[in-house]
């Protein structure tokens, strides 16, 4: 019994309710009411669109302040929804990108602006811990498109340069505004950029293996092939620039350059005199048969070089030594219109270059032959001294440390210059949403025409379902 007294009174303190809000509305539109009676009574005999048409001009100033307000109220929500979200147009400025790729001629891919290496190195700028974030849910507020202001155009297809990028900012993330999100992700996207596909440096990518089980002198050999890889690239940048430095160094390619020839020359060079001097080696018995079979393989070389040479030169004898030089032949200047006696090499000369060729290369498979040879004798000669061994080991470890800073020294500087020289290969131009872009006009305008037309219909259904008057 007591429930159901309860239910009443809840039920009726609701239809008290309802009924205020009735009356609330009955009132607030009654002024509307009044005057579509008033245009009624006054416009009996006129047809319902006219009398629809009337009434609206009636209402006029009513309804501009109901859509004046629906789209204050509607503008206000779109400028809040708008402030999570910036813009950013990328522009591709190097050459191949008319091509679709990278400035070391790899594809290019734009949708790596969406890697997760990327947005992770945004959120470390952030000084927002990773883990914290939906990665997935960040990665899709991030939305690329490209322009056509500029395209390589065949045919069917065009290859985009230029981009839009749109950052939407997640609820979560507090503490940076979505400006500062949009731009710490085009840095890190460029810093990605340039470490990967500004040029190519592998050639500096050397990582020195443990040199435990390899041949003492195989070790220097290795040293020295990737020294003078390190010596040609230095070179190329000496010519390109001589003075640029890093800027935390003083260090400049010509002077890089100079500490890999010094390394070549002394540190490998006086490593390798010391296995030598000493014969050490990690297996001697193995060693000296390789060299042997190298020995072998360079013989028949050399031989079969020989042979070629001796074949062209017996060949050259032959002939008339007065004879084979050259050959006058007539020809025609066509600038000038006339003839003059023209000096050509004959089949003989192009003999004798190849026959100078077969010499030089079977002079050097014979140099070749005999420092193998020397080599063989003098690791016969050695005892394999375990002072000799660990001295060997020691100096390997020095040229190690010295080789990884030197190493170290030369990727931070080209690192540097390629980025100097190439700062315009990627341009970002970043803005916040206008406020006309946020209250997004054309939606505004479409649903003012939305209200206004509402509003006909309104009148209209009130004539002709409502009124009492003619209904044609």
């Amino acid at each position: 019994m007591e429930f159901q007294k309860g239910q009443w009174f809840y039920f009726s303190r609701i239809n008290k309710h309802i009924e205020f809000l009735r009356e609330l509305i009955k009132k607030s539109f009654s002024p509307i009411s009044r005057r579509l009676n008033e245009v009624e009574a006054n416009y009996a005999d006129q047809g319902i669109l006219k009398r629809t048409l009337i009434g609206l001009f009636n209402l006029r100033g009513i309804i501009c302040f109901f859509v004046i307000l629906i789209l204050a109220c509607a503008a206000g929500f779109l400028v809040a929804m708008g402030d999570g979200e910036s813009t950013a147009q990328m522009n591709l400025n190097y050459e191949e990108s008319a091509k679709g790729l990278t400035p070391n001629s790899t594809r290019f891919n734009i949708y790596e602006l969406k890697s997760t290496e990327v947005v992770e190195k945004m959120l470390y700028y952030c000084g927002i811990d990773a883990a914290s974030v939906d990665m997935d849910q960040l990665i899709d507020s991030i939305t690329i498109k490209p322009t056509i202001s500029k395209s390589f155009n065949s045919d069917n297809y065009y290859i985009a340069t230029s981009f839009k990028i749109w950052l939407k900012k997640p609820s979560e993330i507090k503490e940076v505004s979505t400006n500062d999100m949009l731009k710490f992700l085009c840095k890190a996207y460029t810093d990605v950029f340039y470490e990967r596909y500004a040029e190519n440096r592998s050639v500096l990518d050397f990582d020195i293996e443990e040199f435990d089980d390899m041949e003492f002198l195989l070790v220097a050999d290795m040293l020295r092939i990737k020294a003078q890889q390190q010596s040609k690239y230095l070179g190329t940048r000496v010519k390109q620039n001589k003075t640029f430095t890093e800027g935390n160094s003083d260090e400049t390619f010509k002077s890089l350059a100079e500490k890999v020839e010094d390394f070549k020359n002394y540190d490998i060079e006086g490593y390798r005199s010391f296995v030598l001097q000493a014969g050490i080696a990690t297996n001697k018995a193995h060693f000296t048969r390789v060299l042997d079979y190298v020995n072998l393989m360079n013989g028949i070389k050399y031989n079969k070089d020989m042979a070629s040479y001796d074949v062209r030169y017996d060949g050259i004898k032959l002939y008339n030594e007065a004879m084979i030089s050259i050959v006058m032949i007539p020809t025609i200047d066509r600038e000038k219109g006339n003839y003059y006696m023209s000096k050509t090499k004959t089949g003989m000369d192009y003999m004798a270059n190849q026959a100078d060729n077969y010499l030089a290369t079977a002079q050097e498979t014979a140099k070749k032959i005999q420092t193998n040879n020397d080599i063989i004798s003098k690791m016969q000669a050695g005892q394999n001294e375990s002072a000799d061994i660990a001295k060997a080991k020691k100096m390997i470890e020095d040229m190690q440390v010295k080789f990884n800073e030197l190493g170290k020294q030369i990727a931070l500087i080209d690192k540097a210059y390629v980025k100097y020289k190439t700062k315009d290969y990627i341009t970002f131009q970043i803005s916040g949403m206008s406020l006309m872009r946020k209250i997004r006009p054309d939606l505004l305008a479409t649903l003012a025409v939305m209200l206004i037309g509402g509003s006909f219909v309104a009148i209209w259904c009130r004539f002709r379902y409502f009124g009492g008057g003619d209904k044609s």
